[in-house]
């Protein structure tokens, strides 16, 4: 199964907002924070400030900056979101209480879901009304921070978008939330199209528009029913390699 969603948002939207989605959720290494936080907390401010710095050091405005340290906050927080289904007939549902998450894909009468547990990570599938679990091949972790070469690499990346394109953020509903949108529009004489990434206030991706995959919430709520986030069924033991 593709997670490449699951764990930031960036293969949906174009180029340009690949290095937002870095900034805000790609792990690595840790800097000095406050003294009588949480290490969680720590953790959190950390990434947020990082989103600040890159979105600085690239010359974008204060309002982008705001954008980038909020969406710093998704992984932190707790949200259901139900996508609208596809061209497909696809529907994705994700279910957050940190640190567990589950995403359904959703295809009648087939279910195939992401389950991150205090265990690891398994991959489900309902299908004829009987759910079957194994470990993932790729497993998650929380995430973390950005490396200094990390930011250098995003901030080289926003400079260069900058050249062919501009930055502006607005405020839309969505879902019946109000979000706060990043619109990319591209320069005059630039070839392609724009992009837009709407997020709730706890950091949520509601909608996605422009080059690839599109996403917009039908649904979203602060509240979560902590019971789907259990395995629906005993793990299959991983196969014996050879």
């Amino acid at each position: 199964m593709d997670r490449g969603y699951f764990a930031t948002t960036a293969r949906y939207p174009p180029a340009v907002l690949r290095s937002l989605a870095a900034v805000a959720l790609v792990a690595c290494t840790a800097v000095a924070c406050g003294q009588h936080e949480s290490p969680a907390a720590k953790t959190l401010h950390e990434r947020q400030n990082q989103a600040r710095q890159v979105a600085s050091r690239a010359g974008l405005s204060p309002a982008v900056q705001d954008f980038l340290a909020l969406y710093a906050t998704a992984a932190d927080n707790s949200f259901t979101v139900t996508y609208g289904p596809s061209a497909a007939g696809t529907s994705i549902v994700l279910v957050q209480d940190p640190p567990l998450r589950r995403v359904d894909l959703v295809a009648p009468p087939v279910t195939r879901s992401v389950f991150v547990t205090a265990q690891g990570t398994y991959d489900c599938a309902l299908d004829n009304q009987k759910w079957a679990c194994e470990q993932a091949q790729q497993q998650e972790g929380p995430p973390g921070l950005l490396a200094p070469a990390d930011i250098d690499r995003a901030v080289a990346e926003l400079q260069a978008a900058k050249t062919n394109y501009t930055f502006a953020v607005t405020d839309r509903t969505i879902a019946g939330t109000r979000t706060r949108c990043l619109v990319t529009t591209p320069r005059p004489g630039v070839a392609g199209g724009g992009s837009t990434l709407c997020l709730s206030p706890r950091g949520a991706v509601l909608l996605v528009e422009g080059a690839g995959n599109p996403l917009r919430a039908v649904k979203y709520s602060t509240s979560v029913d902590t019971r789907r986030l259990a395995l629906p069924a005993t793990p299959e033991p991983p196969p014996i390699k050879p």
